[in-house]
């Protein structure tokens, strides 16, 4: 597999109105973790980077909840999201938005998150998709954009199945980068998020750390072995499964 790991020195987003239409996928990507923050419990919530500190889980079921960064204000543990100071298993729910396209080493980042998920911890994650209208103007024209290193979702889906993740939700989204403050607009989301998902802007992903139990299983069958008794005499011999 092509590595993603890069010596380019990527800028940091501070917020995400930094972001081109920043206003509209922030509230966007806000809607849609809403849909899953329900379904997901546990005792501890962590959000990666700083976009991800800035979306709203004031409804989730989860109320230890903590911004880590490596800088900025709000933030409760300041550190590096690739080297998390986490326990092993610690962590039930993981909110990360656009950090893997501003990530020198997305790998790691995903390796790290892995880490410090629980068995049947969720992962959501946000990100842009490279072959929409966005990231086509992003790549030819705009000269921030050159920070942001963009992967197909199908890319993204393979390094989570690889760590052992299983993927519960997919979704393209932000179609047309505009407010839906009219009928026709909505509609038109709605058609082309259908019809046309892989033009949308963005994708979010929802994966479960995949649980295998590690009891083996007993087996339901003996085996026997014929031995020959000091008189001669055929015996056998029953091993325990």
């Amino acid at each position: 597999m092509k590595t993603a790991k890069t010596t380019r020195i990527l800028t940091p987003i501070e917020d995400w109105q930094q972001l081109p239409n920043g206003k509209i996928l922030h509230k966007q990507t806000q809607l849609r973790v809403n849909q899953h923050l329900p379904l997901c419990f546990g005792y501890h919530l962590l959000k990666l980077g700083k976009l991800s500190c800035q979306l709203d889980t004031s409804h989730s079921k989860i109320r230890h909840q903590i911004n880590c960064a490596g800088s900025g204000k709000k933030i409760d543990l300041l550190a590096n999201i690739q080297q998390l100071p986490l326990q092993d298993s610690s962590i039930d729910l993981c909110i990360l938005a656009h950090e893997l396209d501003f990530s020198s080493d997305p790998h790691q980042l995903l390796r790290e998150v892995e880490r410090v998920l629980t068995l049947d911890g969720t992962l959501i994650i946000s990100g842009y998709n490279p072959i929409s209208i966005f990231g086509l103007r992003s790549i030819l024209k705009s000269k921030d954009s050159k920070t942001a290193r963009l992967f197909l979702l199908n890319r993204i889906l393979d390094w989570l199945h690889l760590l052992g993740f299983e993927i519960q939700h997919k979704q393209h989204f932000d179609f047309m980068s505009c407010e839906f403050n009219s009928l026709f607009s909505s509609y038109v989301e709605k058609i082309g998020q259908r019809y046309a998902p892989y033009f949308c802007s963005a994708y979010i992903i929802v994966a479960k750390k995949h649980s295998s139990p590690i009891t083996p299983i007993k087996s339901p069958f003996q085996f026997k072995k014929q031995r020959l008794t000091g008189q001669g005499v055929v015996a056998r011999q029953h091993y325990p499964s």
